[in-house]
């Protein structure tokens, strides 16, 4: 019987700098129709949101995020495993305020962020005004007004749930909110085996949390492995390590889901992102 993740695309790049980086969930579910997976019959059943095409970029962020927050909030209310293909990683802020609002009360979410950077800004911090530069800040209640307007719920997780690796680009600003909130960031050169910080990391969180998500920017991967990505970092995490990793972890009971954003095809080389994209998805939810 097949296996079926529960998959959302949310095609847009309104958080970024750069058009293109919306196009991943629909080149994903071609790569997947041309090929479909081999691994013990494992599907993915796709919904893609779209943005509006009127209004004020962050008004529509808003409401594109709000939508991508029930998806999450039912399955986890229903207890289904799912799979989130973003275009920039603002993209989080509807994916894990969802899960939130799905969880029981008493229950809370820990979340691991894999990224080249921060992602802490606000917009009184940004030096770029790009929103993908800000979820973190606002996933732990630190967001100023205007960005609180773009989140899309009033529950956040406790910094001490929250969990930062793979970080070597980074603004001084960042830095101070994060530090100030508490939260645990892992350098890119403090890693030396990327399994085991990702098993300590689930093991550590499992123990306060009710579910533990992963959201992944492919930044945080060495651009040698992934060229196709919007804001590119020398000296990342290797595929071959974070493969290992995610095979090492992804039969824990309280992972609940897998977030890859920021994929931009146009810099990408002879497919070789994209591939990586698919190869992190069945590596993650196949049985084996």
């Amino acid at each position: 019987m097949a296996k079926i993740i529960q998959t959302l695309g949310i095609a847009s790049c309104l958080g970024g700098p750069m058009r293109t980086c919306g196009y991943a969930a629909e080149m994903l579910r071609e790569a997947f129709s041309l090929q479909p997976m081999l691994q013990n019959g494992l599907q993915l059943q796709w919904h893609i949101l779209y943005p509006k095409k009127e209004g004020s970029k962050e008004a529509r962020l808003a409401h594109l995020y709000q939508r991508a927050s029930e998806f999450t909030r039912f399955w986890v209310e229903n207890g289904r495993t799912f799979l989130v293909i973003g275009g920039d990683h603002s993209c989080a802020m509807g994916t894990w305020a969802g899960v939130m609002q799905g969880l029981p009360a008493s229950s809370e979410l820990g979340l691991i962020w894999l990224d080249a950077h921060m992602d802490a800004h606000t917009f009184a911090t940004t030096p770029s005004g790009n929103i993908h530069g800000m979820p973190v800040a606002a996933l732990l209640g630190k967001g100023d007004e205007r960005l609180n307007a773009v989140y899309p719920a009033d529950c956040f997780i406790h910094p001490e749930k929250f969990l930062l690796a793979g970080v070597r680009s980074y603004e001084p600003a960042e830095n101070a909110l994060l530090k100030t909130a508490n939260v645990k960031v892992i350098f890119a050169e403090q890693v030396t085996d990327f399994a085991k910080t990702l098993q300590a990391a689930v093991m550590q969180l499992s123990e306060t949390c009710s579910v533990i998500g992963i959201s992944l920017d492919l930044d945080f991967i060495d651009p040698e492995d992934a060229p196709g990505v919007e804001t590119p970092v020398a000296g990342g995490i290797r595929a071959d390590a974070l493969l290992a990793a995610l095979a090492a972890v992804k039969h824990h009971p309280k992972l609940c889901g897998l977030e890859i954003s920021e994929f931009n095809p146009e810099s990408d080389q002879q497919g070789k992102t994209l591939r990586l994209m698919r190869t992190i998805v069945e590596t993650f939810y196949a049985d084996t």
